[in-house]
Parts: C-alpha cells; sequence; structure tokens
C-alpha cells in the first residue's frame, strides 16, 4: 500500500490531546498544505486563522462546550438525554477538544465571483473548497503525528467564536479543527461498506 493510501486508511479523529505546542514553522506547512486543495473558479474563497494563545485557546474551548451542548440539546431530531449531555460536558471539562492550536477555517467573500442571484452556488462551490482543504490539513498533520478534530458546531455560534478570532470582515466560520499531538492511542470507527454507500453504473 502506498504511502498515501496508508495515511488515509489510518487517519482517525482525535478528541484528547497532548498540550504540547506546536512550532509555528508546523502550522505554516500545514496551512501550505491546505491551500493546494481543489478551488471552484480558481477564487480560493477560504481563510485561516491559527489560534494559538493560551488566552484565546481558553475561550474557544469553553465556547466548544457551549456549541457542543447546544447541538446535543436542540439540534439534533433526537437529543441526547440530559444524562448524557451532562457527561459529554464533564468530559470537555476534563480537557476534550482542549488542543495546542486551533485552526478557524472561514469562507472568505471579499472577493466575489458569481452574480447575486446565484451567490446561494457560489457558497456551495467556495464551501467545497473549503471542506477539500480542510481535508488536506488534517491529512497531512496525521502524516506528521498530529492528531485533528473537524469541529462543525461553532457555527451555531459564529458571532461568540468571531468576537473572539476577529476574522477579516465578510468571512464566515464554517469550521474549526483541533490540532495537537494525540494524548492517547486511537483507531478509525468503522464504516459502512462502500457497496452500501456506492455504485458503478
Amino acid at each position: 500500500m502506498s504511502q498515501c493510501l496508508n495515511v488515509l486508511n489510518t487517519r482517525c479523529s482525535v478528541r484528547w490531546f497532548k498540550q504540547d505546542p506546536i512550532p509555528v514553522e508546523t502550522i505554516r506547512k500545514l496551512l501550505e498544505v491546505a491551500v493546494k486543495a481543489p478551488t471552484a473558479q480558481g477564487a480560493e474563497q477560504w481563510f485561516f486563522i491559527a489560534v494559538v494563545s493560551e488566552d484565546k485557546r481558553r475561550e474557544i474551548h469553553r465556547l466548544l462546550k457551549k456549541a457542543h451542548e447546544h447541538y446535543a440539546s436542540n439540534v439534533l431530531l433526537k437529543p441526547y438525554s440530559p444524562e448524557a449531555v451532562s457527561k459529554w460536558m464533564g468530559r470537555i471539562d476534563q480537557g476534550m477538544y482542549a488542543a495546542p492550536v486551533y485552526i478557524a477555517a472561514y469562507l472568505d467573500f471579499r472577493r466575489r465571483v458569481f452574480r447575486e442571484e446565484y451567490f446561494e452556488y457560489e457558497k456551495l462551490m467556495a464551501t467545497q473548497s473549503l471542506s477539500a482543504a480542510i481535508e488536506n490539513l488534517i491529512i497531512a498533520a496525521w502524516s506528521m503525528g498530529l492528531g485533528s478534530v473537524w469541529i462543525g458546531v461553532p457555527v451555531f455560534m459564529r458571532e461568540e467564536f468571531d468576537r473572539i478570532i476577529s476574522p477579516p470582515e465578510n468571512c464566515e466560520l464554517s469550521a474549526i479543527v483541533a490540532l495537537g499531538f494525540p494524548a492517547e492511542k486511537t483507531v478509525p470507527r468503522p464504516r459502512k461498506p462502500v457497496d452500501q454507500v456506492s455504485m458503478i453504473v
């Protein structure tokens, strides 16, 4: 198996991190790989903010707890039980999702490429491009021994996260990637057999 396929097949989400700092040069290399992703219209409508400040990371972790609680209690068709929510919040208090680096991934609409009446499609394609860039970053990180978890729940509290992260104008938070050396061994979760989720015609 090629090295690339091995990285893809062994990668898994990491939620518990060592607090060892990640060198700025390593973060820069990951961002350089991220922006090599395919991008619709060649527009590169993405913007990344790497948060390493201890104070800002503490605030982000606090908001991640709040966003996860909202997700578990109010967003899902089948909400978690109060007991399950309490257990999950307790794990976050113990350090789950606390990472030495958070990469905030934004859609960047300071440069527009579609007419206004087609903005819905522009945003969809920009989101696809940004998602590809996040995937590049996550895979590259795994190849370097770094774990990560792609966190989507910040979209429920964009304004609160933005007050901490301070993105440029006309940028919309899409996800936050928690990044660091894994604190424990993790293994990929089973996935549905490919025949259940695909077909060749």
